[in-house]
Parts: structure tokens; C-alpha cells; sequence
């Protein structure tokens, strides 16, 4: 008797999900058009980190119209809703992110943003260039599909829509750090958290990386202190930018010629260079800022010192004073997939993918995910958004870079079958 009500509850509960599947498809064309007209209207009006203000209202609204728990100003500008369903089960929490990029748009969309604000003391465009505007429209869909469907539900699902990824303004916390440090994963205990980024590969393709899926990343300041003194006669001063072209020279032989990345890949890159103010000054500061991107603690370590090195060298030899800060504005971890989940939901995602699914290699960008995945199980899965047939787009970050439209159902059904099939 007890094998057969064991096997009865299994047929009924594969029978209802199927059920929910099957629900999915004849409502996934209307479904669609809110999610593309949603992440069109992100998309036009992004917001950088932790100003996530417009968003994050928009999300609160919906959430709040289709009957969830709502709770903003979580971290800031985030926003978190449960869904209870009516049957007993798991809870499962799902991520978006919800941040823009200090870019200034060049697609030529008809929606493209025209926003301008201020990042670093710069007037700078804001972008949705890493595709944030796509997580938060899908995951706005698979709220709405989850509240449709509540009776059927077993367990609960928490929707976290999350400011900050991109990292917080320098000087202020953020992010998923800190919404878990308010007590995101005590209030609500999820067992599991889903999440899925959008990125330049063949056109609805799903894949993660098992294990260590994405870098840790650091970012890393470096000031250097001359002498100014008149352009036309630069033997009375001390010249840092002269210093500065020197250390990057320098500092990208770290990775090439400094450590050993054969079982470890790293990164060292710049991203900003200031100096000066005039054609015929030689300033008195430069400043240089990157990121470092590792999956060895000890590697990191060890990129630290070398930079460190760098600038002692050529302190001695220029006459410059030079700081080096690592971790500007926080540090994040590894973000590892559970090896286990990840085994569990490959079926899932191929079958939410029509078999257009593969297991990817782990790479060099980062997520603040990462903490997330620290904490309890997590799966990040990856997205391609390229045009159909088009192998190689403009990548993320780019100011050139855009989501196809046509893709992100498949984006919308492995969220919704992942947490289905927990």
C-alpha cells in the first residue's frame, strides 16, 4: 500500500506539472508581448546601481497587481515578492538583476535609452549593456505565470529582483552582499536559487558551467603622485603619466609572463586612465583603475604582490609616489553552480530548450550571484540573444551590444521548468 500511494503521488505530481507546461505554451505568445514591451521600456529609461529607482517601482507595481507578498527597499532599491502556493512543497527562490552601465548607447534601437547622469564626477550615457533589462522582463513573466497558476503550486517561489550587480558606488553597500547581510535568506529560507543572464551566443541556446562557473573579480586602484610642472619644460617636474603608461606596460605582463595560469585562468586589465587638465601641463596625479578576474584564492594573492612589485619599482625609478588599492568598492567571490542541482535540471533545460542546451566552459566575468550561491544551492545558466543564425555579435558591455526579442522565451521557460521540477 505504501509503494502505491508513493507511486500515486509521483504520477499525480509529474502529471500536474505537465499540466503547467502544457498551460505555458497556449499562454507563452501573450505572456511574451508584456515581457517584450516591459524590457523595451526598461531598456529605454536604465538606471546604474543602487538608483534603481524607476525599475524597481515598476516591479513593485506589477508584482503587487498579480497578488504576491511585496517587499521593497530591500538593499536599497530591491525588490523581493513570494509567491505561497497552494500545495505543500519547497521554497525556490528565482534572481534578477536590475542595474544599468555608465554607456552610452550606440544600437540605433528605436527604444534605445538617451538617459545621461553622472558616474566618478563624469557626465556619462546609462546603458542597459549587459542585458539586466532582459532578466528583469523575463522574471516579471514568470512571476505573472506563477500567480495565474497558484492553486497548482506546490511550496513557494521567491522573486528577488535584486539593484547593484554591477557594484555599488564607491562608499555605500549593495548588491546581494547586502541584502543578504538585512536577512534576505533568514526571512524567507529558500533551499534553491535560480538565476540566468543573457549573453552574446547562438540564438536560444542554454548552457551553464558546472561548479566554478564565473571569476572572482577585484578591482584595483592605482594613484600616482609626481610633480607638476610647465609642458615645455618637463625636466623641472616629475611626469605620472609618462609613470603611468610605464605600469601598464608592466602590469599586463602580469598574466602573460608573471604567474602560472595553465590550470588557472586570470585576468588583469585597465579600464580608466585620468590625468591632466590642459595640453601644455604635465599634472601632477594620474590614476589608473581595473579589474582582476580569478578562480584561485592563492592566484589572486599572488597577482596582488606582482602588482604591488610593479609600482615599487617604479616609484625607485621615476621618483613617483604611487598607492595601489585592491578590492575598490568590494570584492566578489567565485560563483559556483552546484554540481548536484546542475545534474538534476539538465533534462530540465533541454527539454525547456527543445534540446538547444550544452554544458559550457567556466569564464572570466563575474557576478555578485556569487554570494547567493555561497549561501544555499544555486544554478546560473546562460542565455544567447544573438540574431538567429548571427554566431558572433557584440558581447556584453559593449555599447553595440543588443538582446533578440525571439530568444528570451526560452530564458522565461527554464526559470519557470526549474522551478517546476524542484
Amino acid at each position: 500500500m505504501k509503494k502505491l500511494i508513493t507511486f500515486l503521488f509521483l504520477f499525480f505530481s509529474v502529471t500536474a506539472q505537465s499540466d503547467l507546461k502544457k498551460d505555458l505554451d497556449n499562454q507563452l505568445e501573450p505572456l511574451m508581448k508584456k515581457v517584450i514591451e516591459w524590457r523595451h521600456d526598461i531598456h529605454q529609461y536604465p538606471e546604474l546601481s543602487n538608483r534603481e529607482f524607476r525599475t524597481s517601482k515598476k516591479v513593485a507595481e506589477h508584482l503587487t497587481s498579480i497578488g504576491l507578498e511585496v517587499e521593497t527597499e530591500v538593499a536599497h532599491t530591491g525588490v523581493v515578492g513570494l509567491l505561497k502556493g497552494s500545495l505543500p512543497g519547497p521554497i525556490v527562490a528565482i534572481r534578477a538583476d536590475m542595474d544599468a552601465l555608465p554607456v552610452i548607447e550606440k544600437t540605433g534601437l528605436s527604444y534605445a535609452s538617451q538617459v545621461k547622469t553622472t558616474y566618478l564626477g563624469n557626465e556619462v550615457g546609462v546603458m542597459h549593456a549587459c542585458g539586466h533589462d532582459a532578466h528583469v522582463a523575463i522574471l516579471m513573466g514568470v512571476a505573472e505565470f506563477f500567480a495565474q497558476h497558484k492553486e497548482q503550486i506546490k511550496g513557494s517561489i521567491v522573486f528577488i529582483f535584486q539593484p547593484a550587480e554591477e557594484g555599488p558606488p564607491e562608499g555605500e553597500n549593495g548588491g546581494a552582499k547586502m541584502m543578504l547581510e538585512e536577512g534576505l535568506f533568514e526571512k524567507y529560507k529558500p533551499e534553491v536559487i535560480f538565476g540566468l543572464h543573457v549573453s552574446n551566443g547562438p540564438h536560444g541556446y542554454i548552457g551553464f558551467a558546472p561548479g566554478p562557473a564565473m571569476a572572482a573579480a577585484s578591482a584595483w586602484r592605482v594613484t600616482i603622485n609626481g610633480v607638476q610642472s610647465h609642458g615645455s619644460r618637463p625636466w623641472e617636474g616629475i611626469d605620472p603619466i609618462m609613470t603611468a603608461s610605464q605600469f601598464i606596460n608592466q602590469v599586463n605582463t602580469v598574466v602573460s609572463r608573471r604567474i602560472n595560469i595553465v590550470d588557472n585562468p586570470a585576468v588583469v586589465s585597465v579600464g580608466m586612465i585620468e590625468a591632466g587638465t590642459r595640453n601644455n601641463i604635465i599634472p601632477e596625479t594620474a590614476s589608473l583603475m581595473g579589474t582582476i578576474r580569478t578562480f584561485d584564492p592563492k592566484l589572486r594573492k599572488e597577482i596582488y604582490s606582482e602588482i604591488k612589485q610593479i609600482a615599487s619599482g617604479l616609484e625607485i625609478s621615476s621618483g613617483t609616489k604611487i598607492n595601489v588599492e585592491f578590492d575598490v568598492g568590494g570584492f566578489y567571490p567565485v560563483t559556483f553552480n552546484n554540481i548536484e542541482l546542475g545534474e538534476r535540471m539538465i533534462p530540465t533545460l533541454k527539454e525547456a530548450s527543445d534540446g538547444r542546451f550544452g554544458l559550457i566552459t567556466k569564464r572570466t566575468g563575474a557576478e555578485d550571484f556569487s554570494y547567493f550561491s555561497q549561501e544555499i544551492p544555486g544554478l546560473y545558466i546562460f542565455l544567447g540573444v544573438n540574431d538567429p543564425g548571427v554566431m558572433e555579435q557584440p558581447g556584453n558591455h559593449s555599447p553595440y551590444f543588443t538582446v533578440n526579442d525571439d530568444a528570451l522565451d526560452e530564458g522565461l521557460k527554464a526559470l519557470i521548468y526549474m522551478a517546476l521540477d524542484y
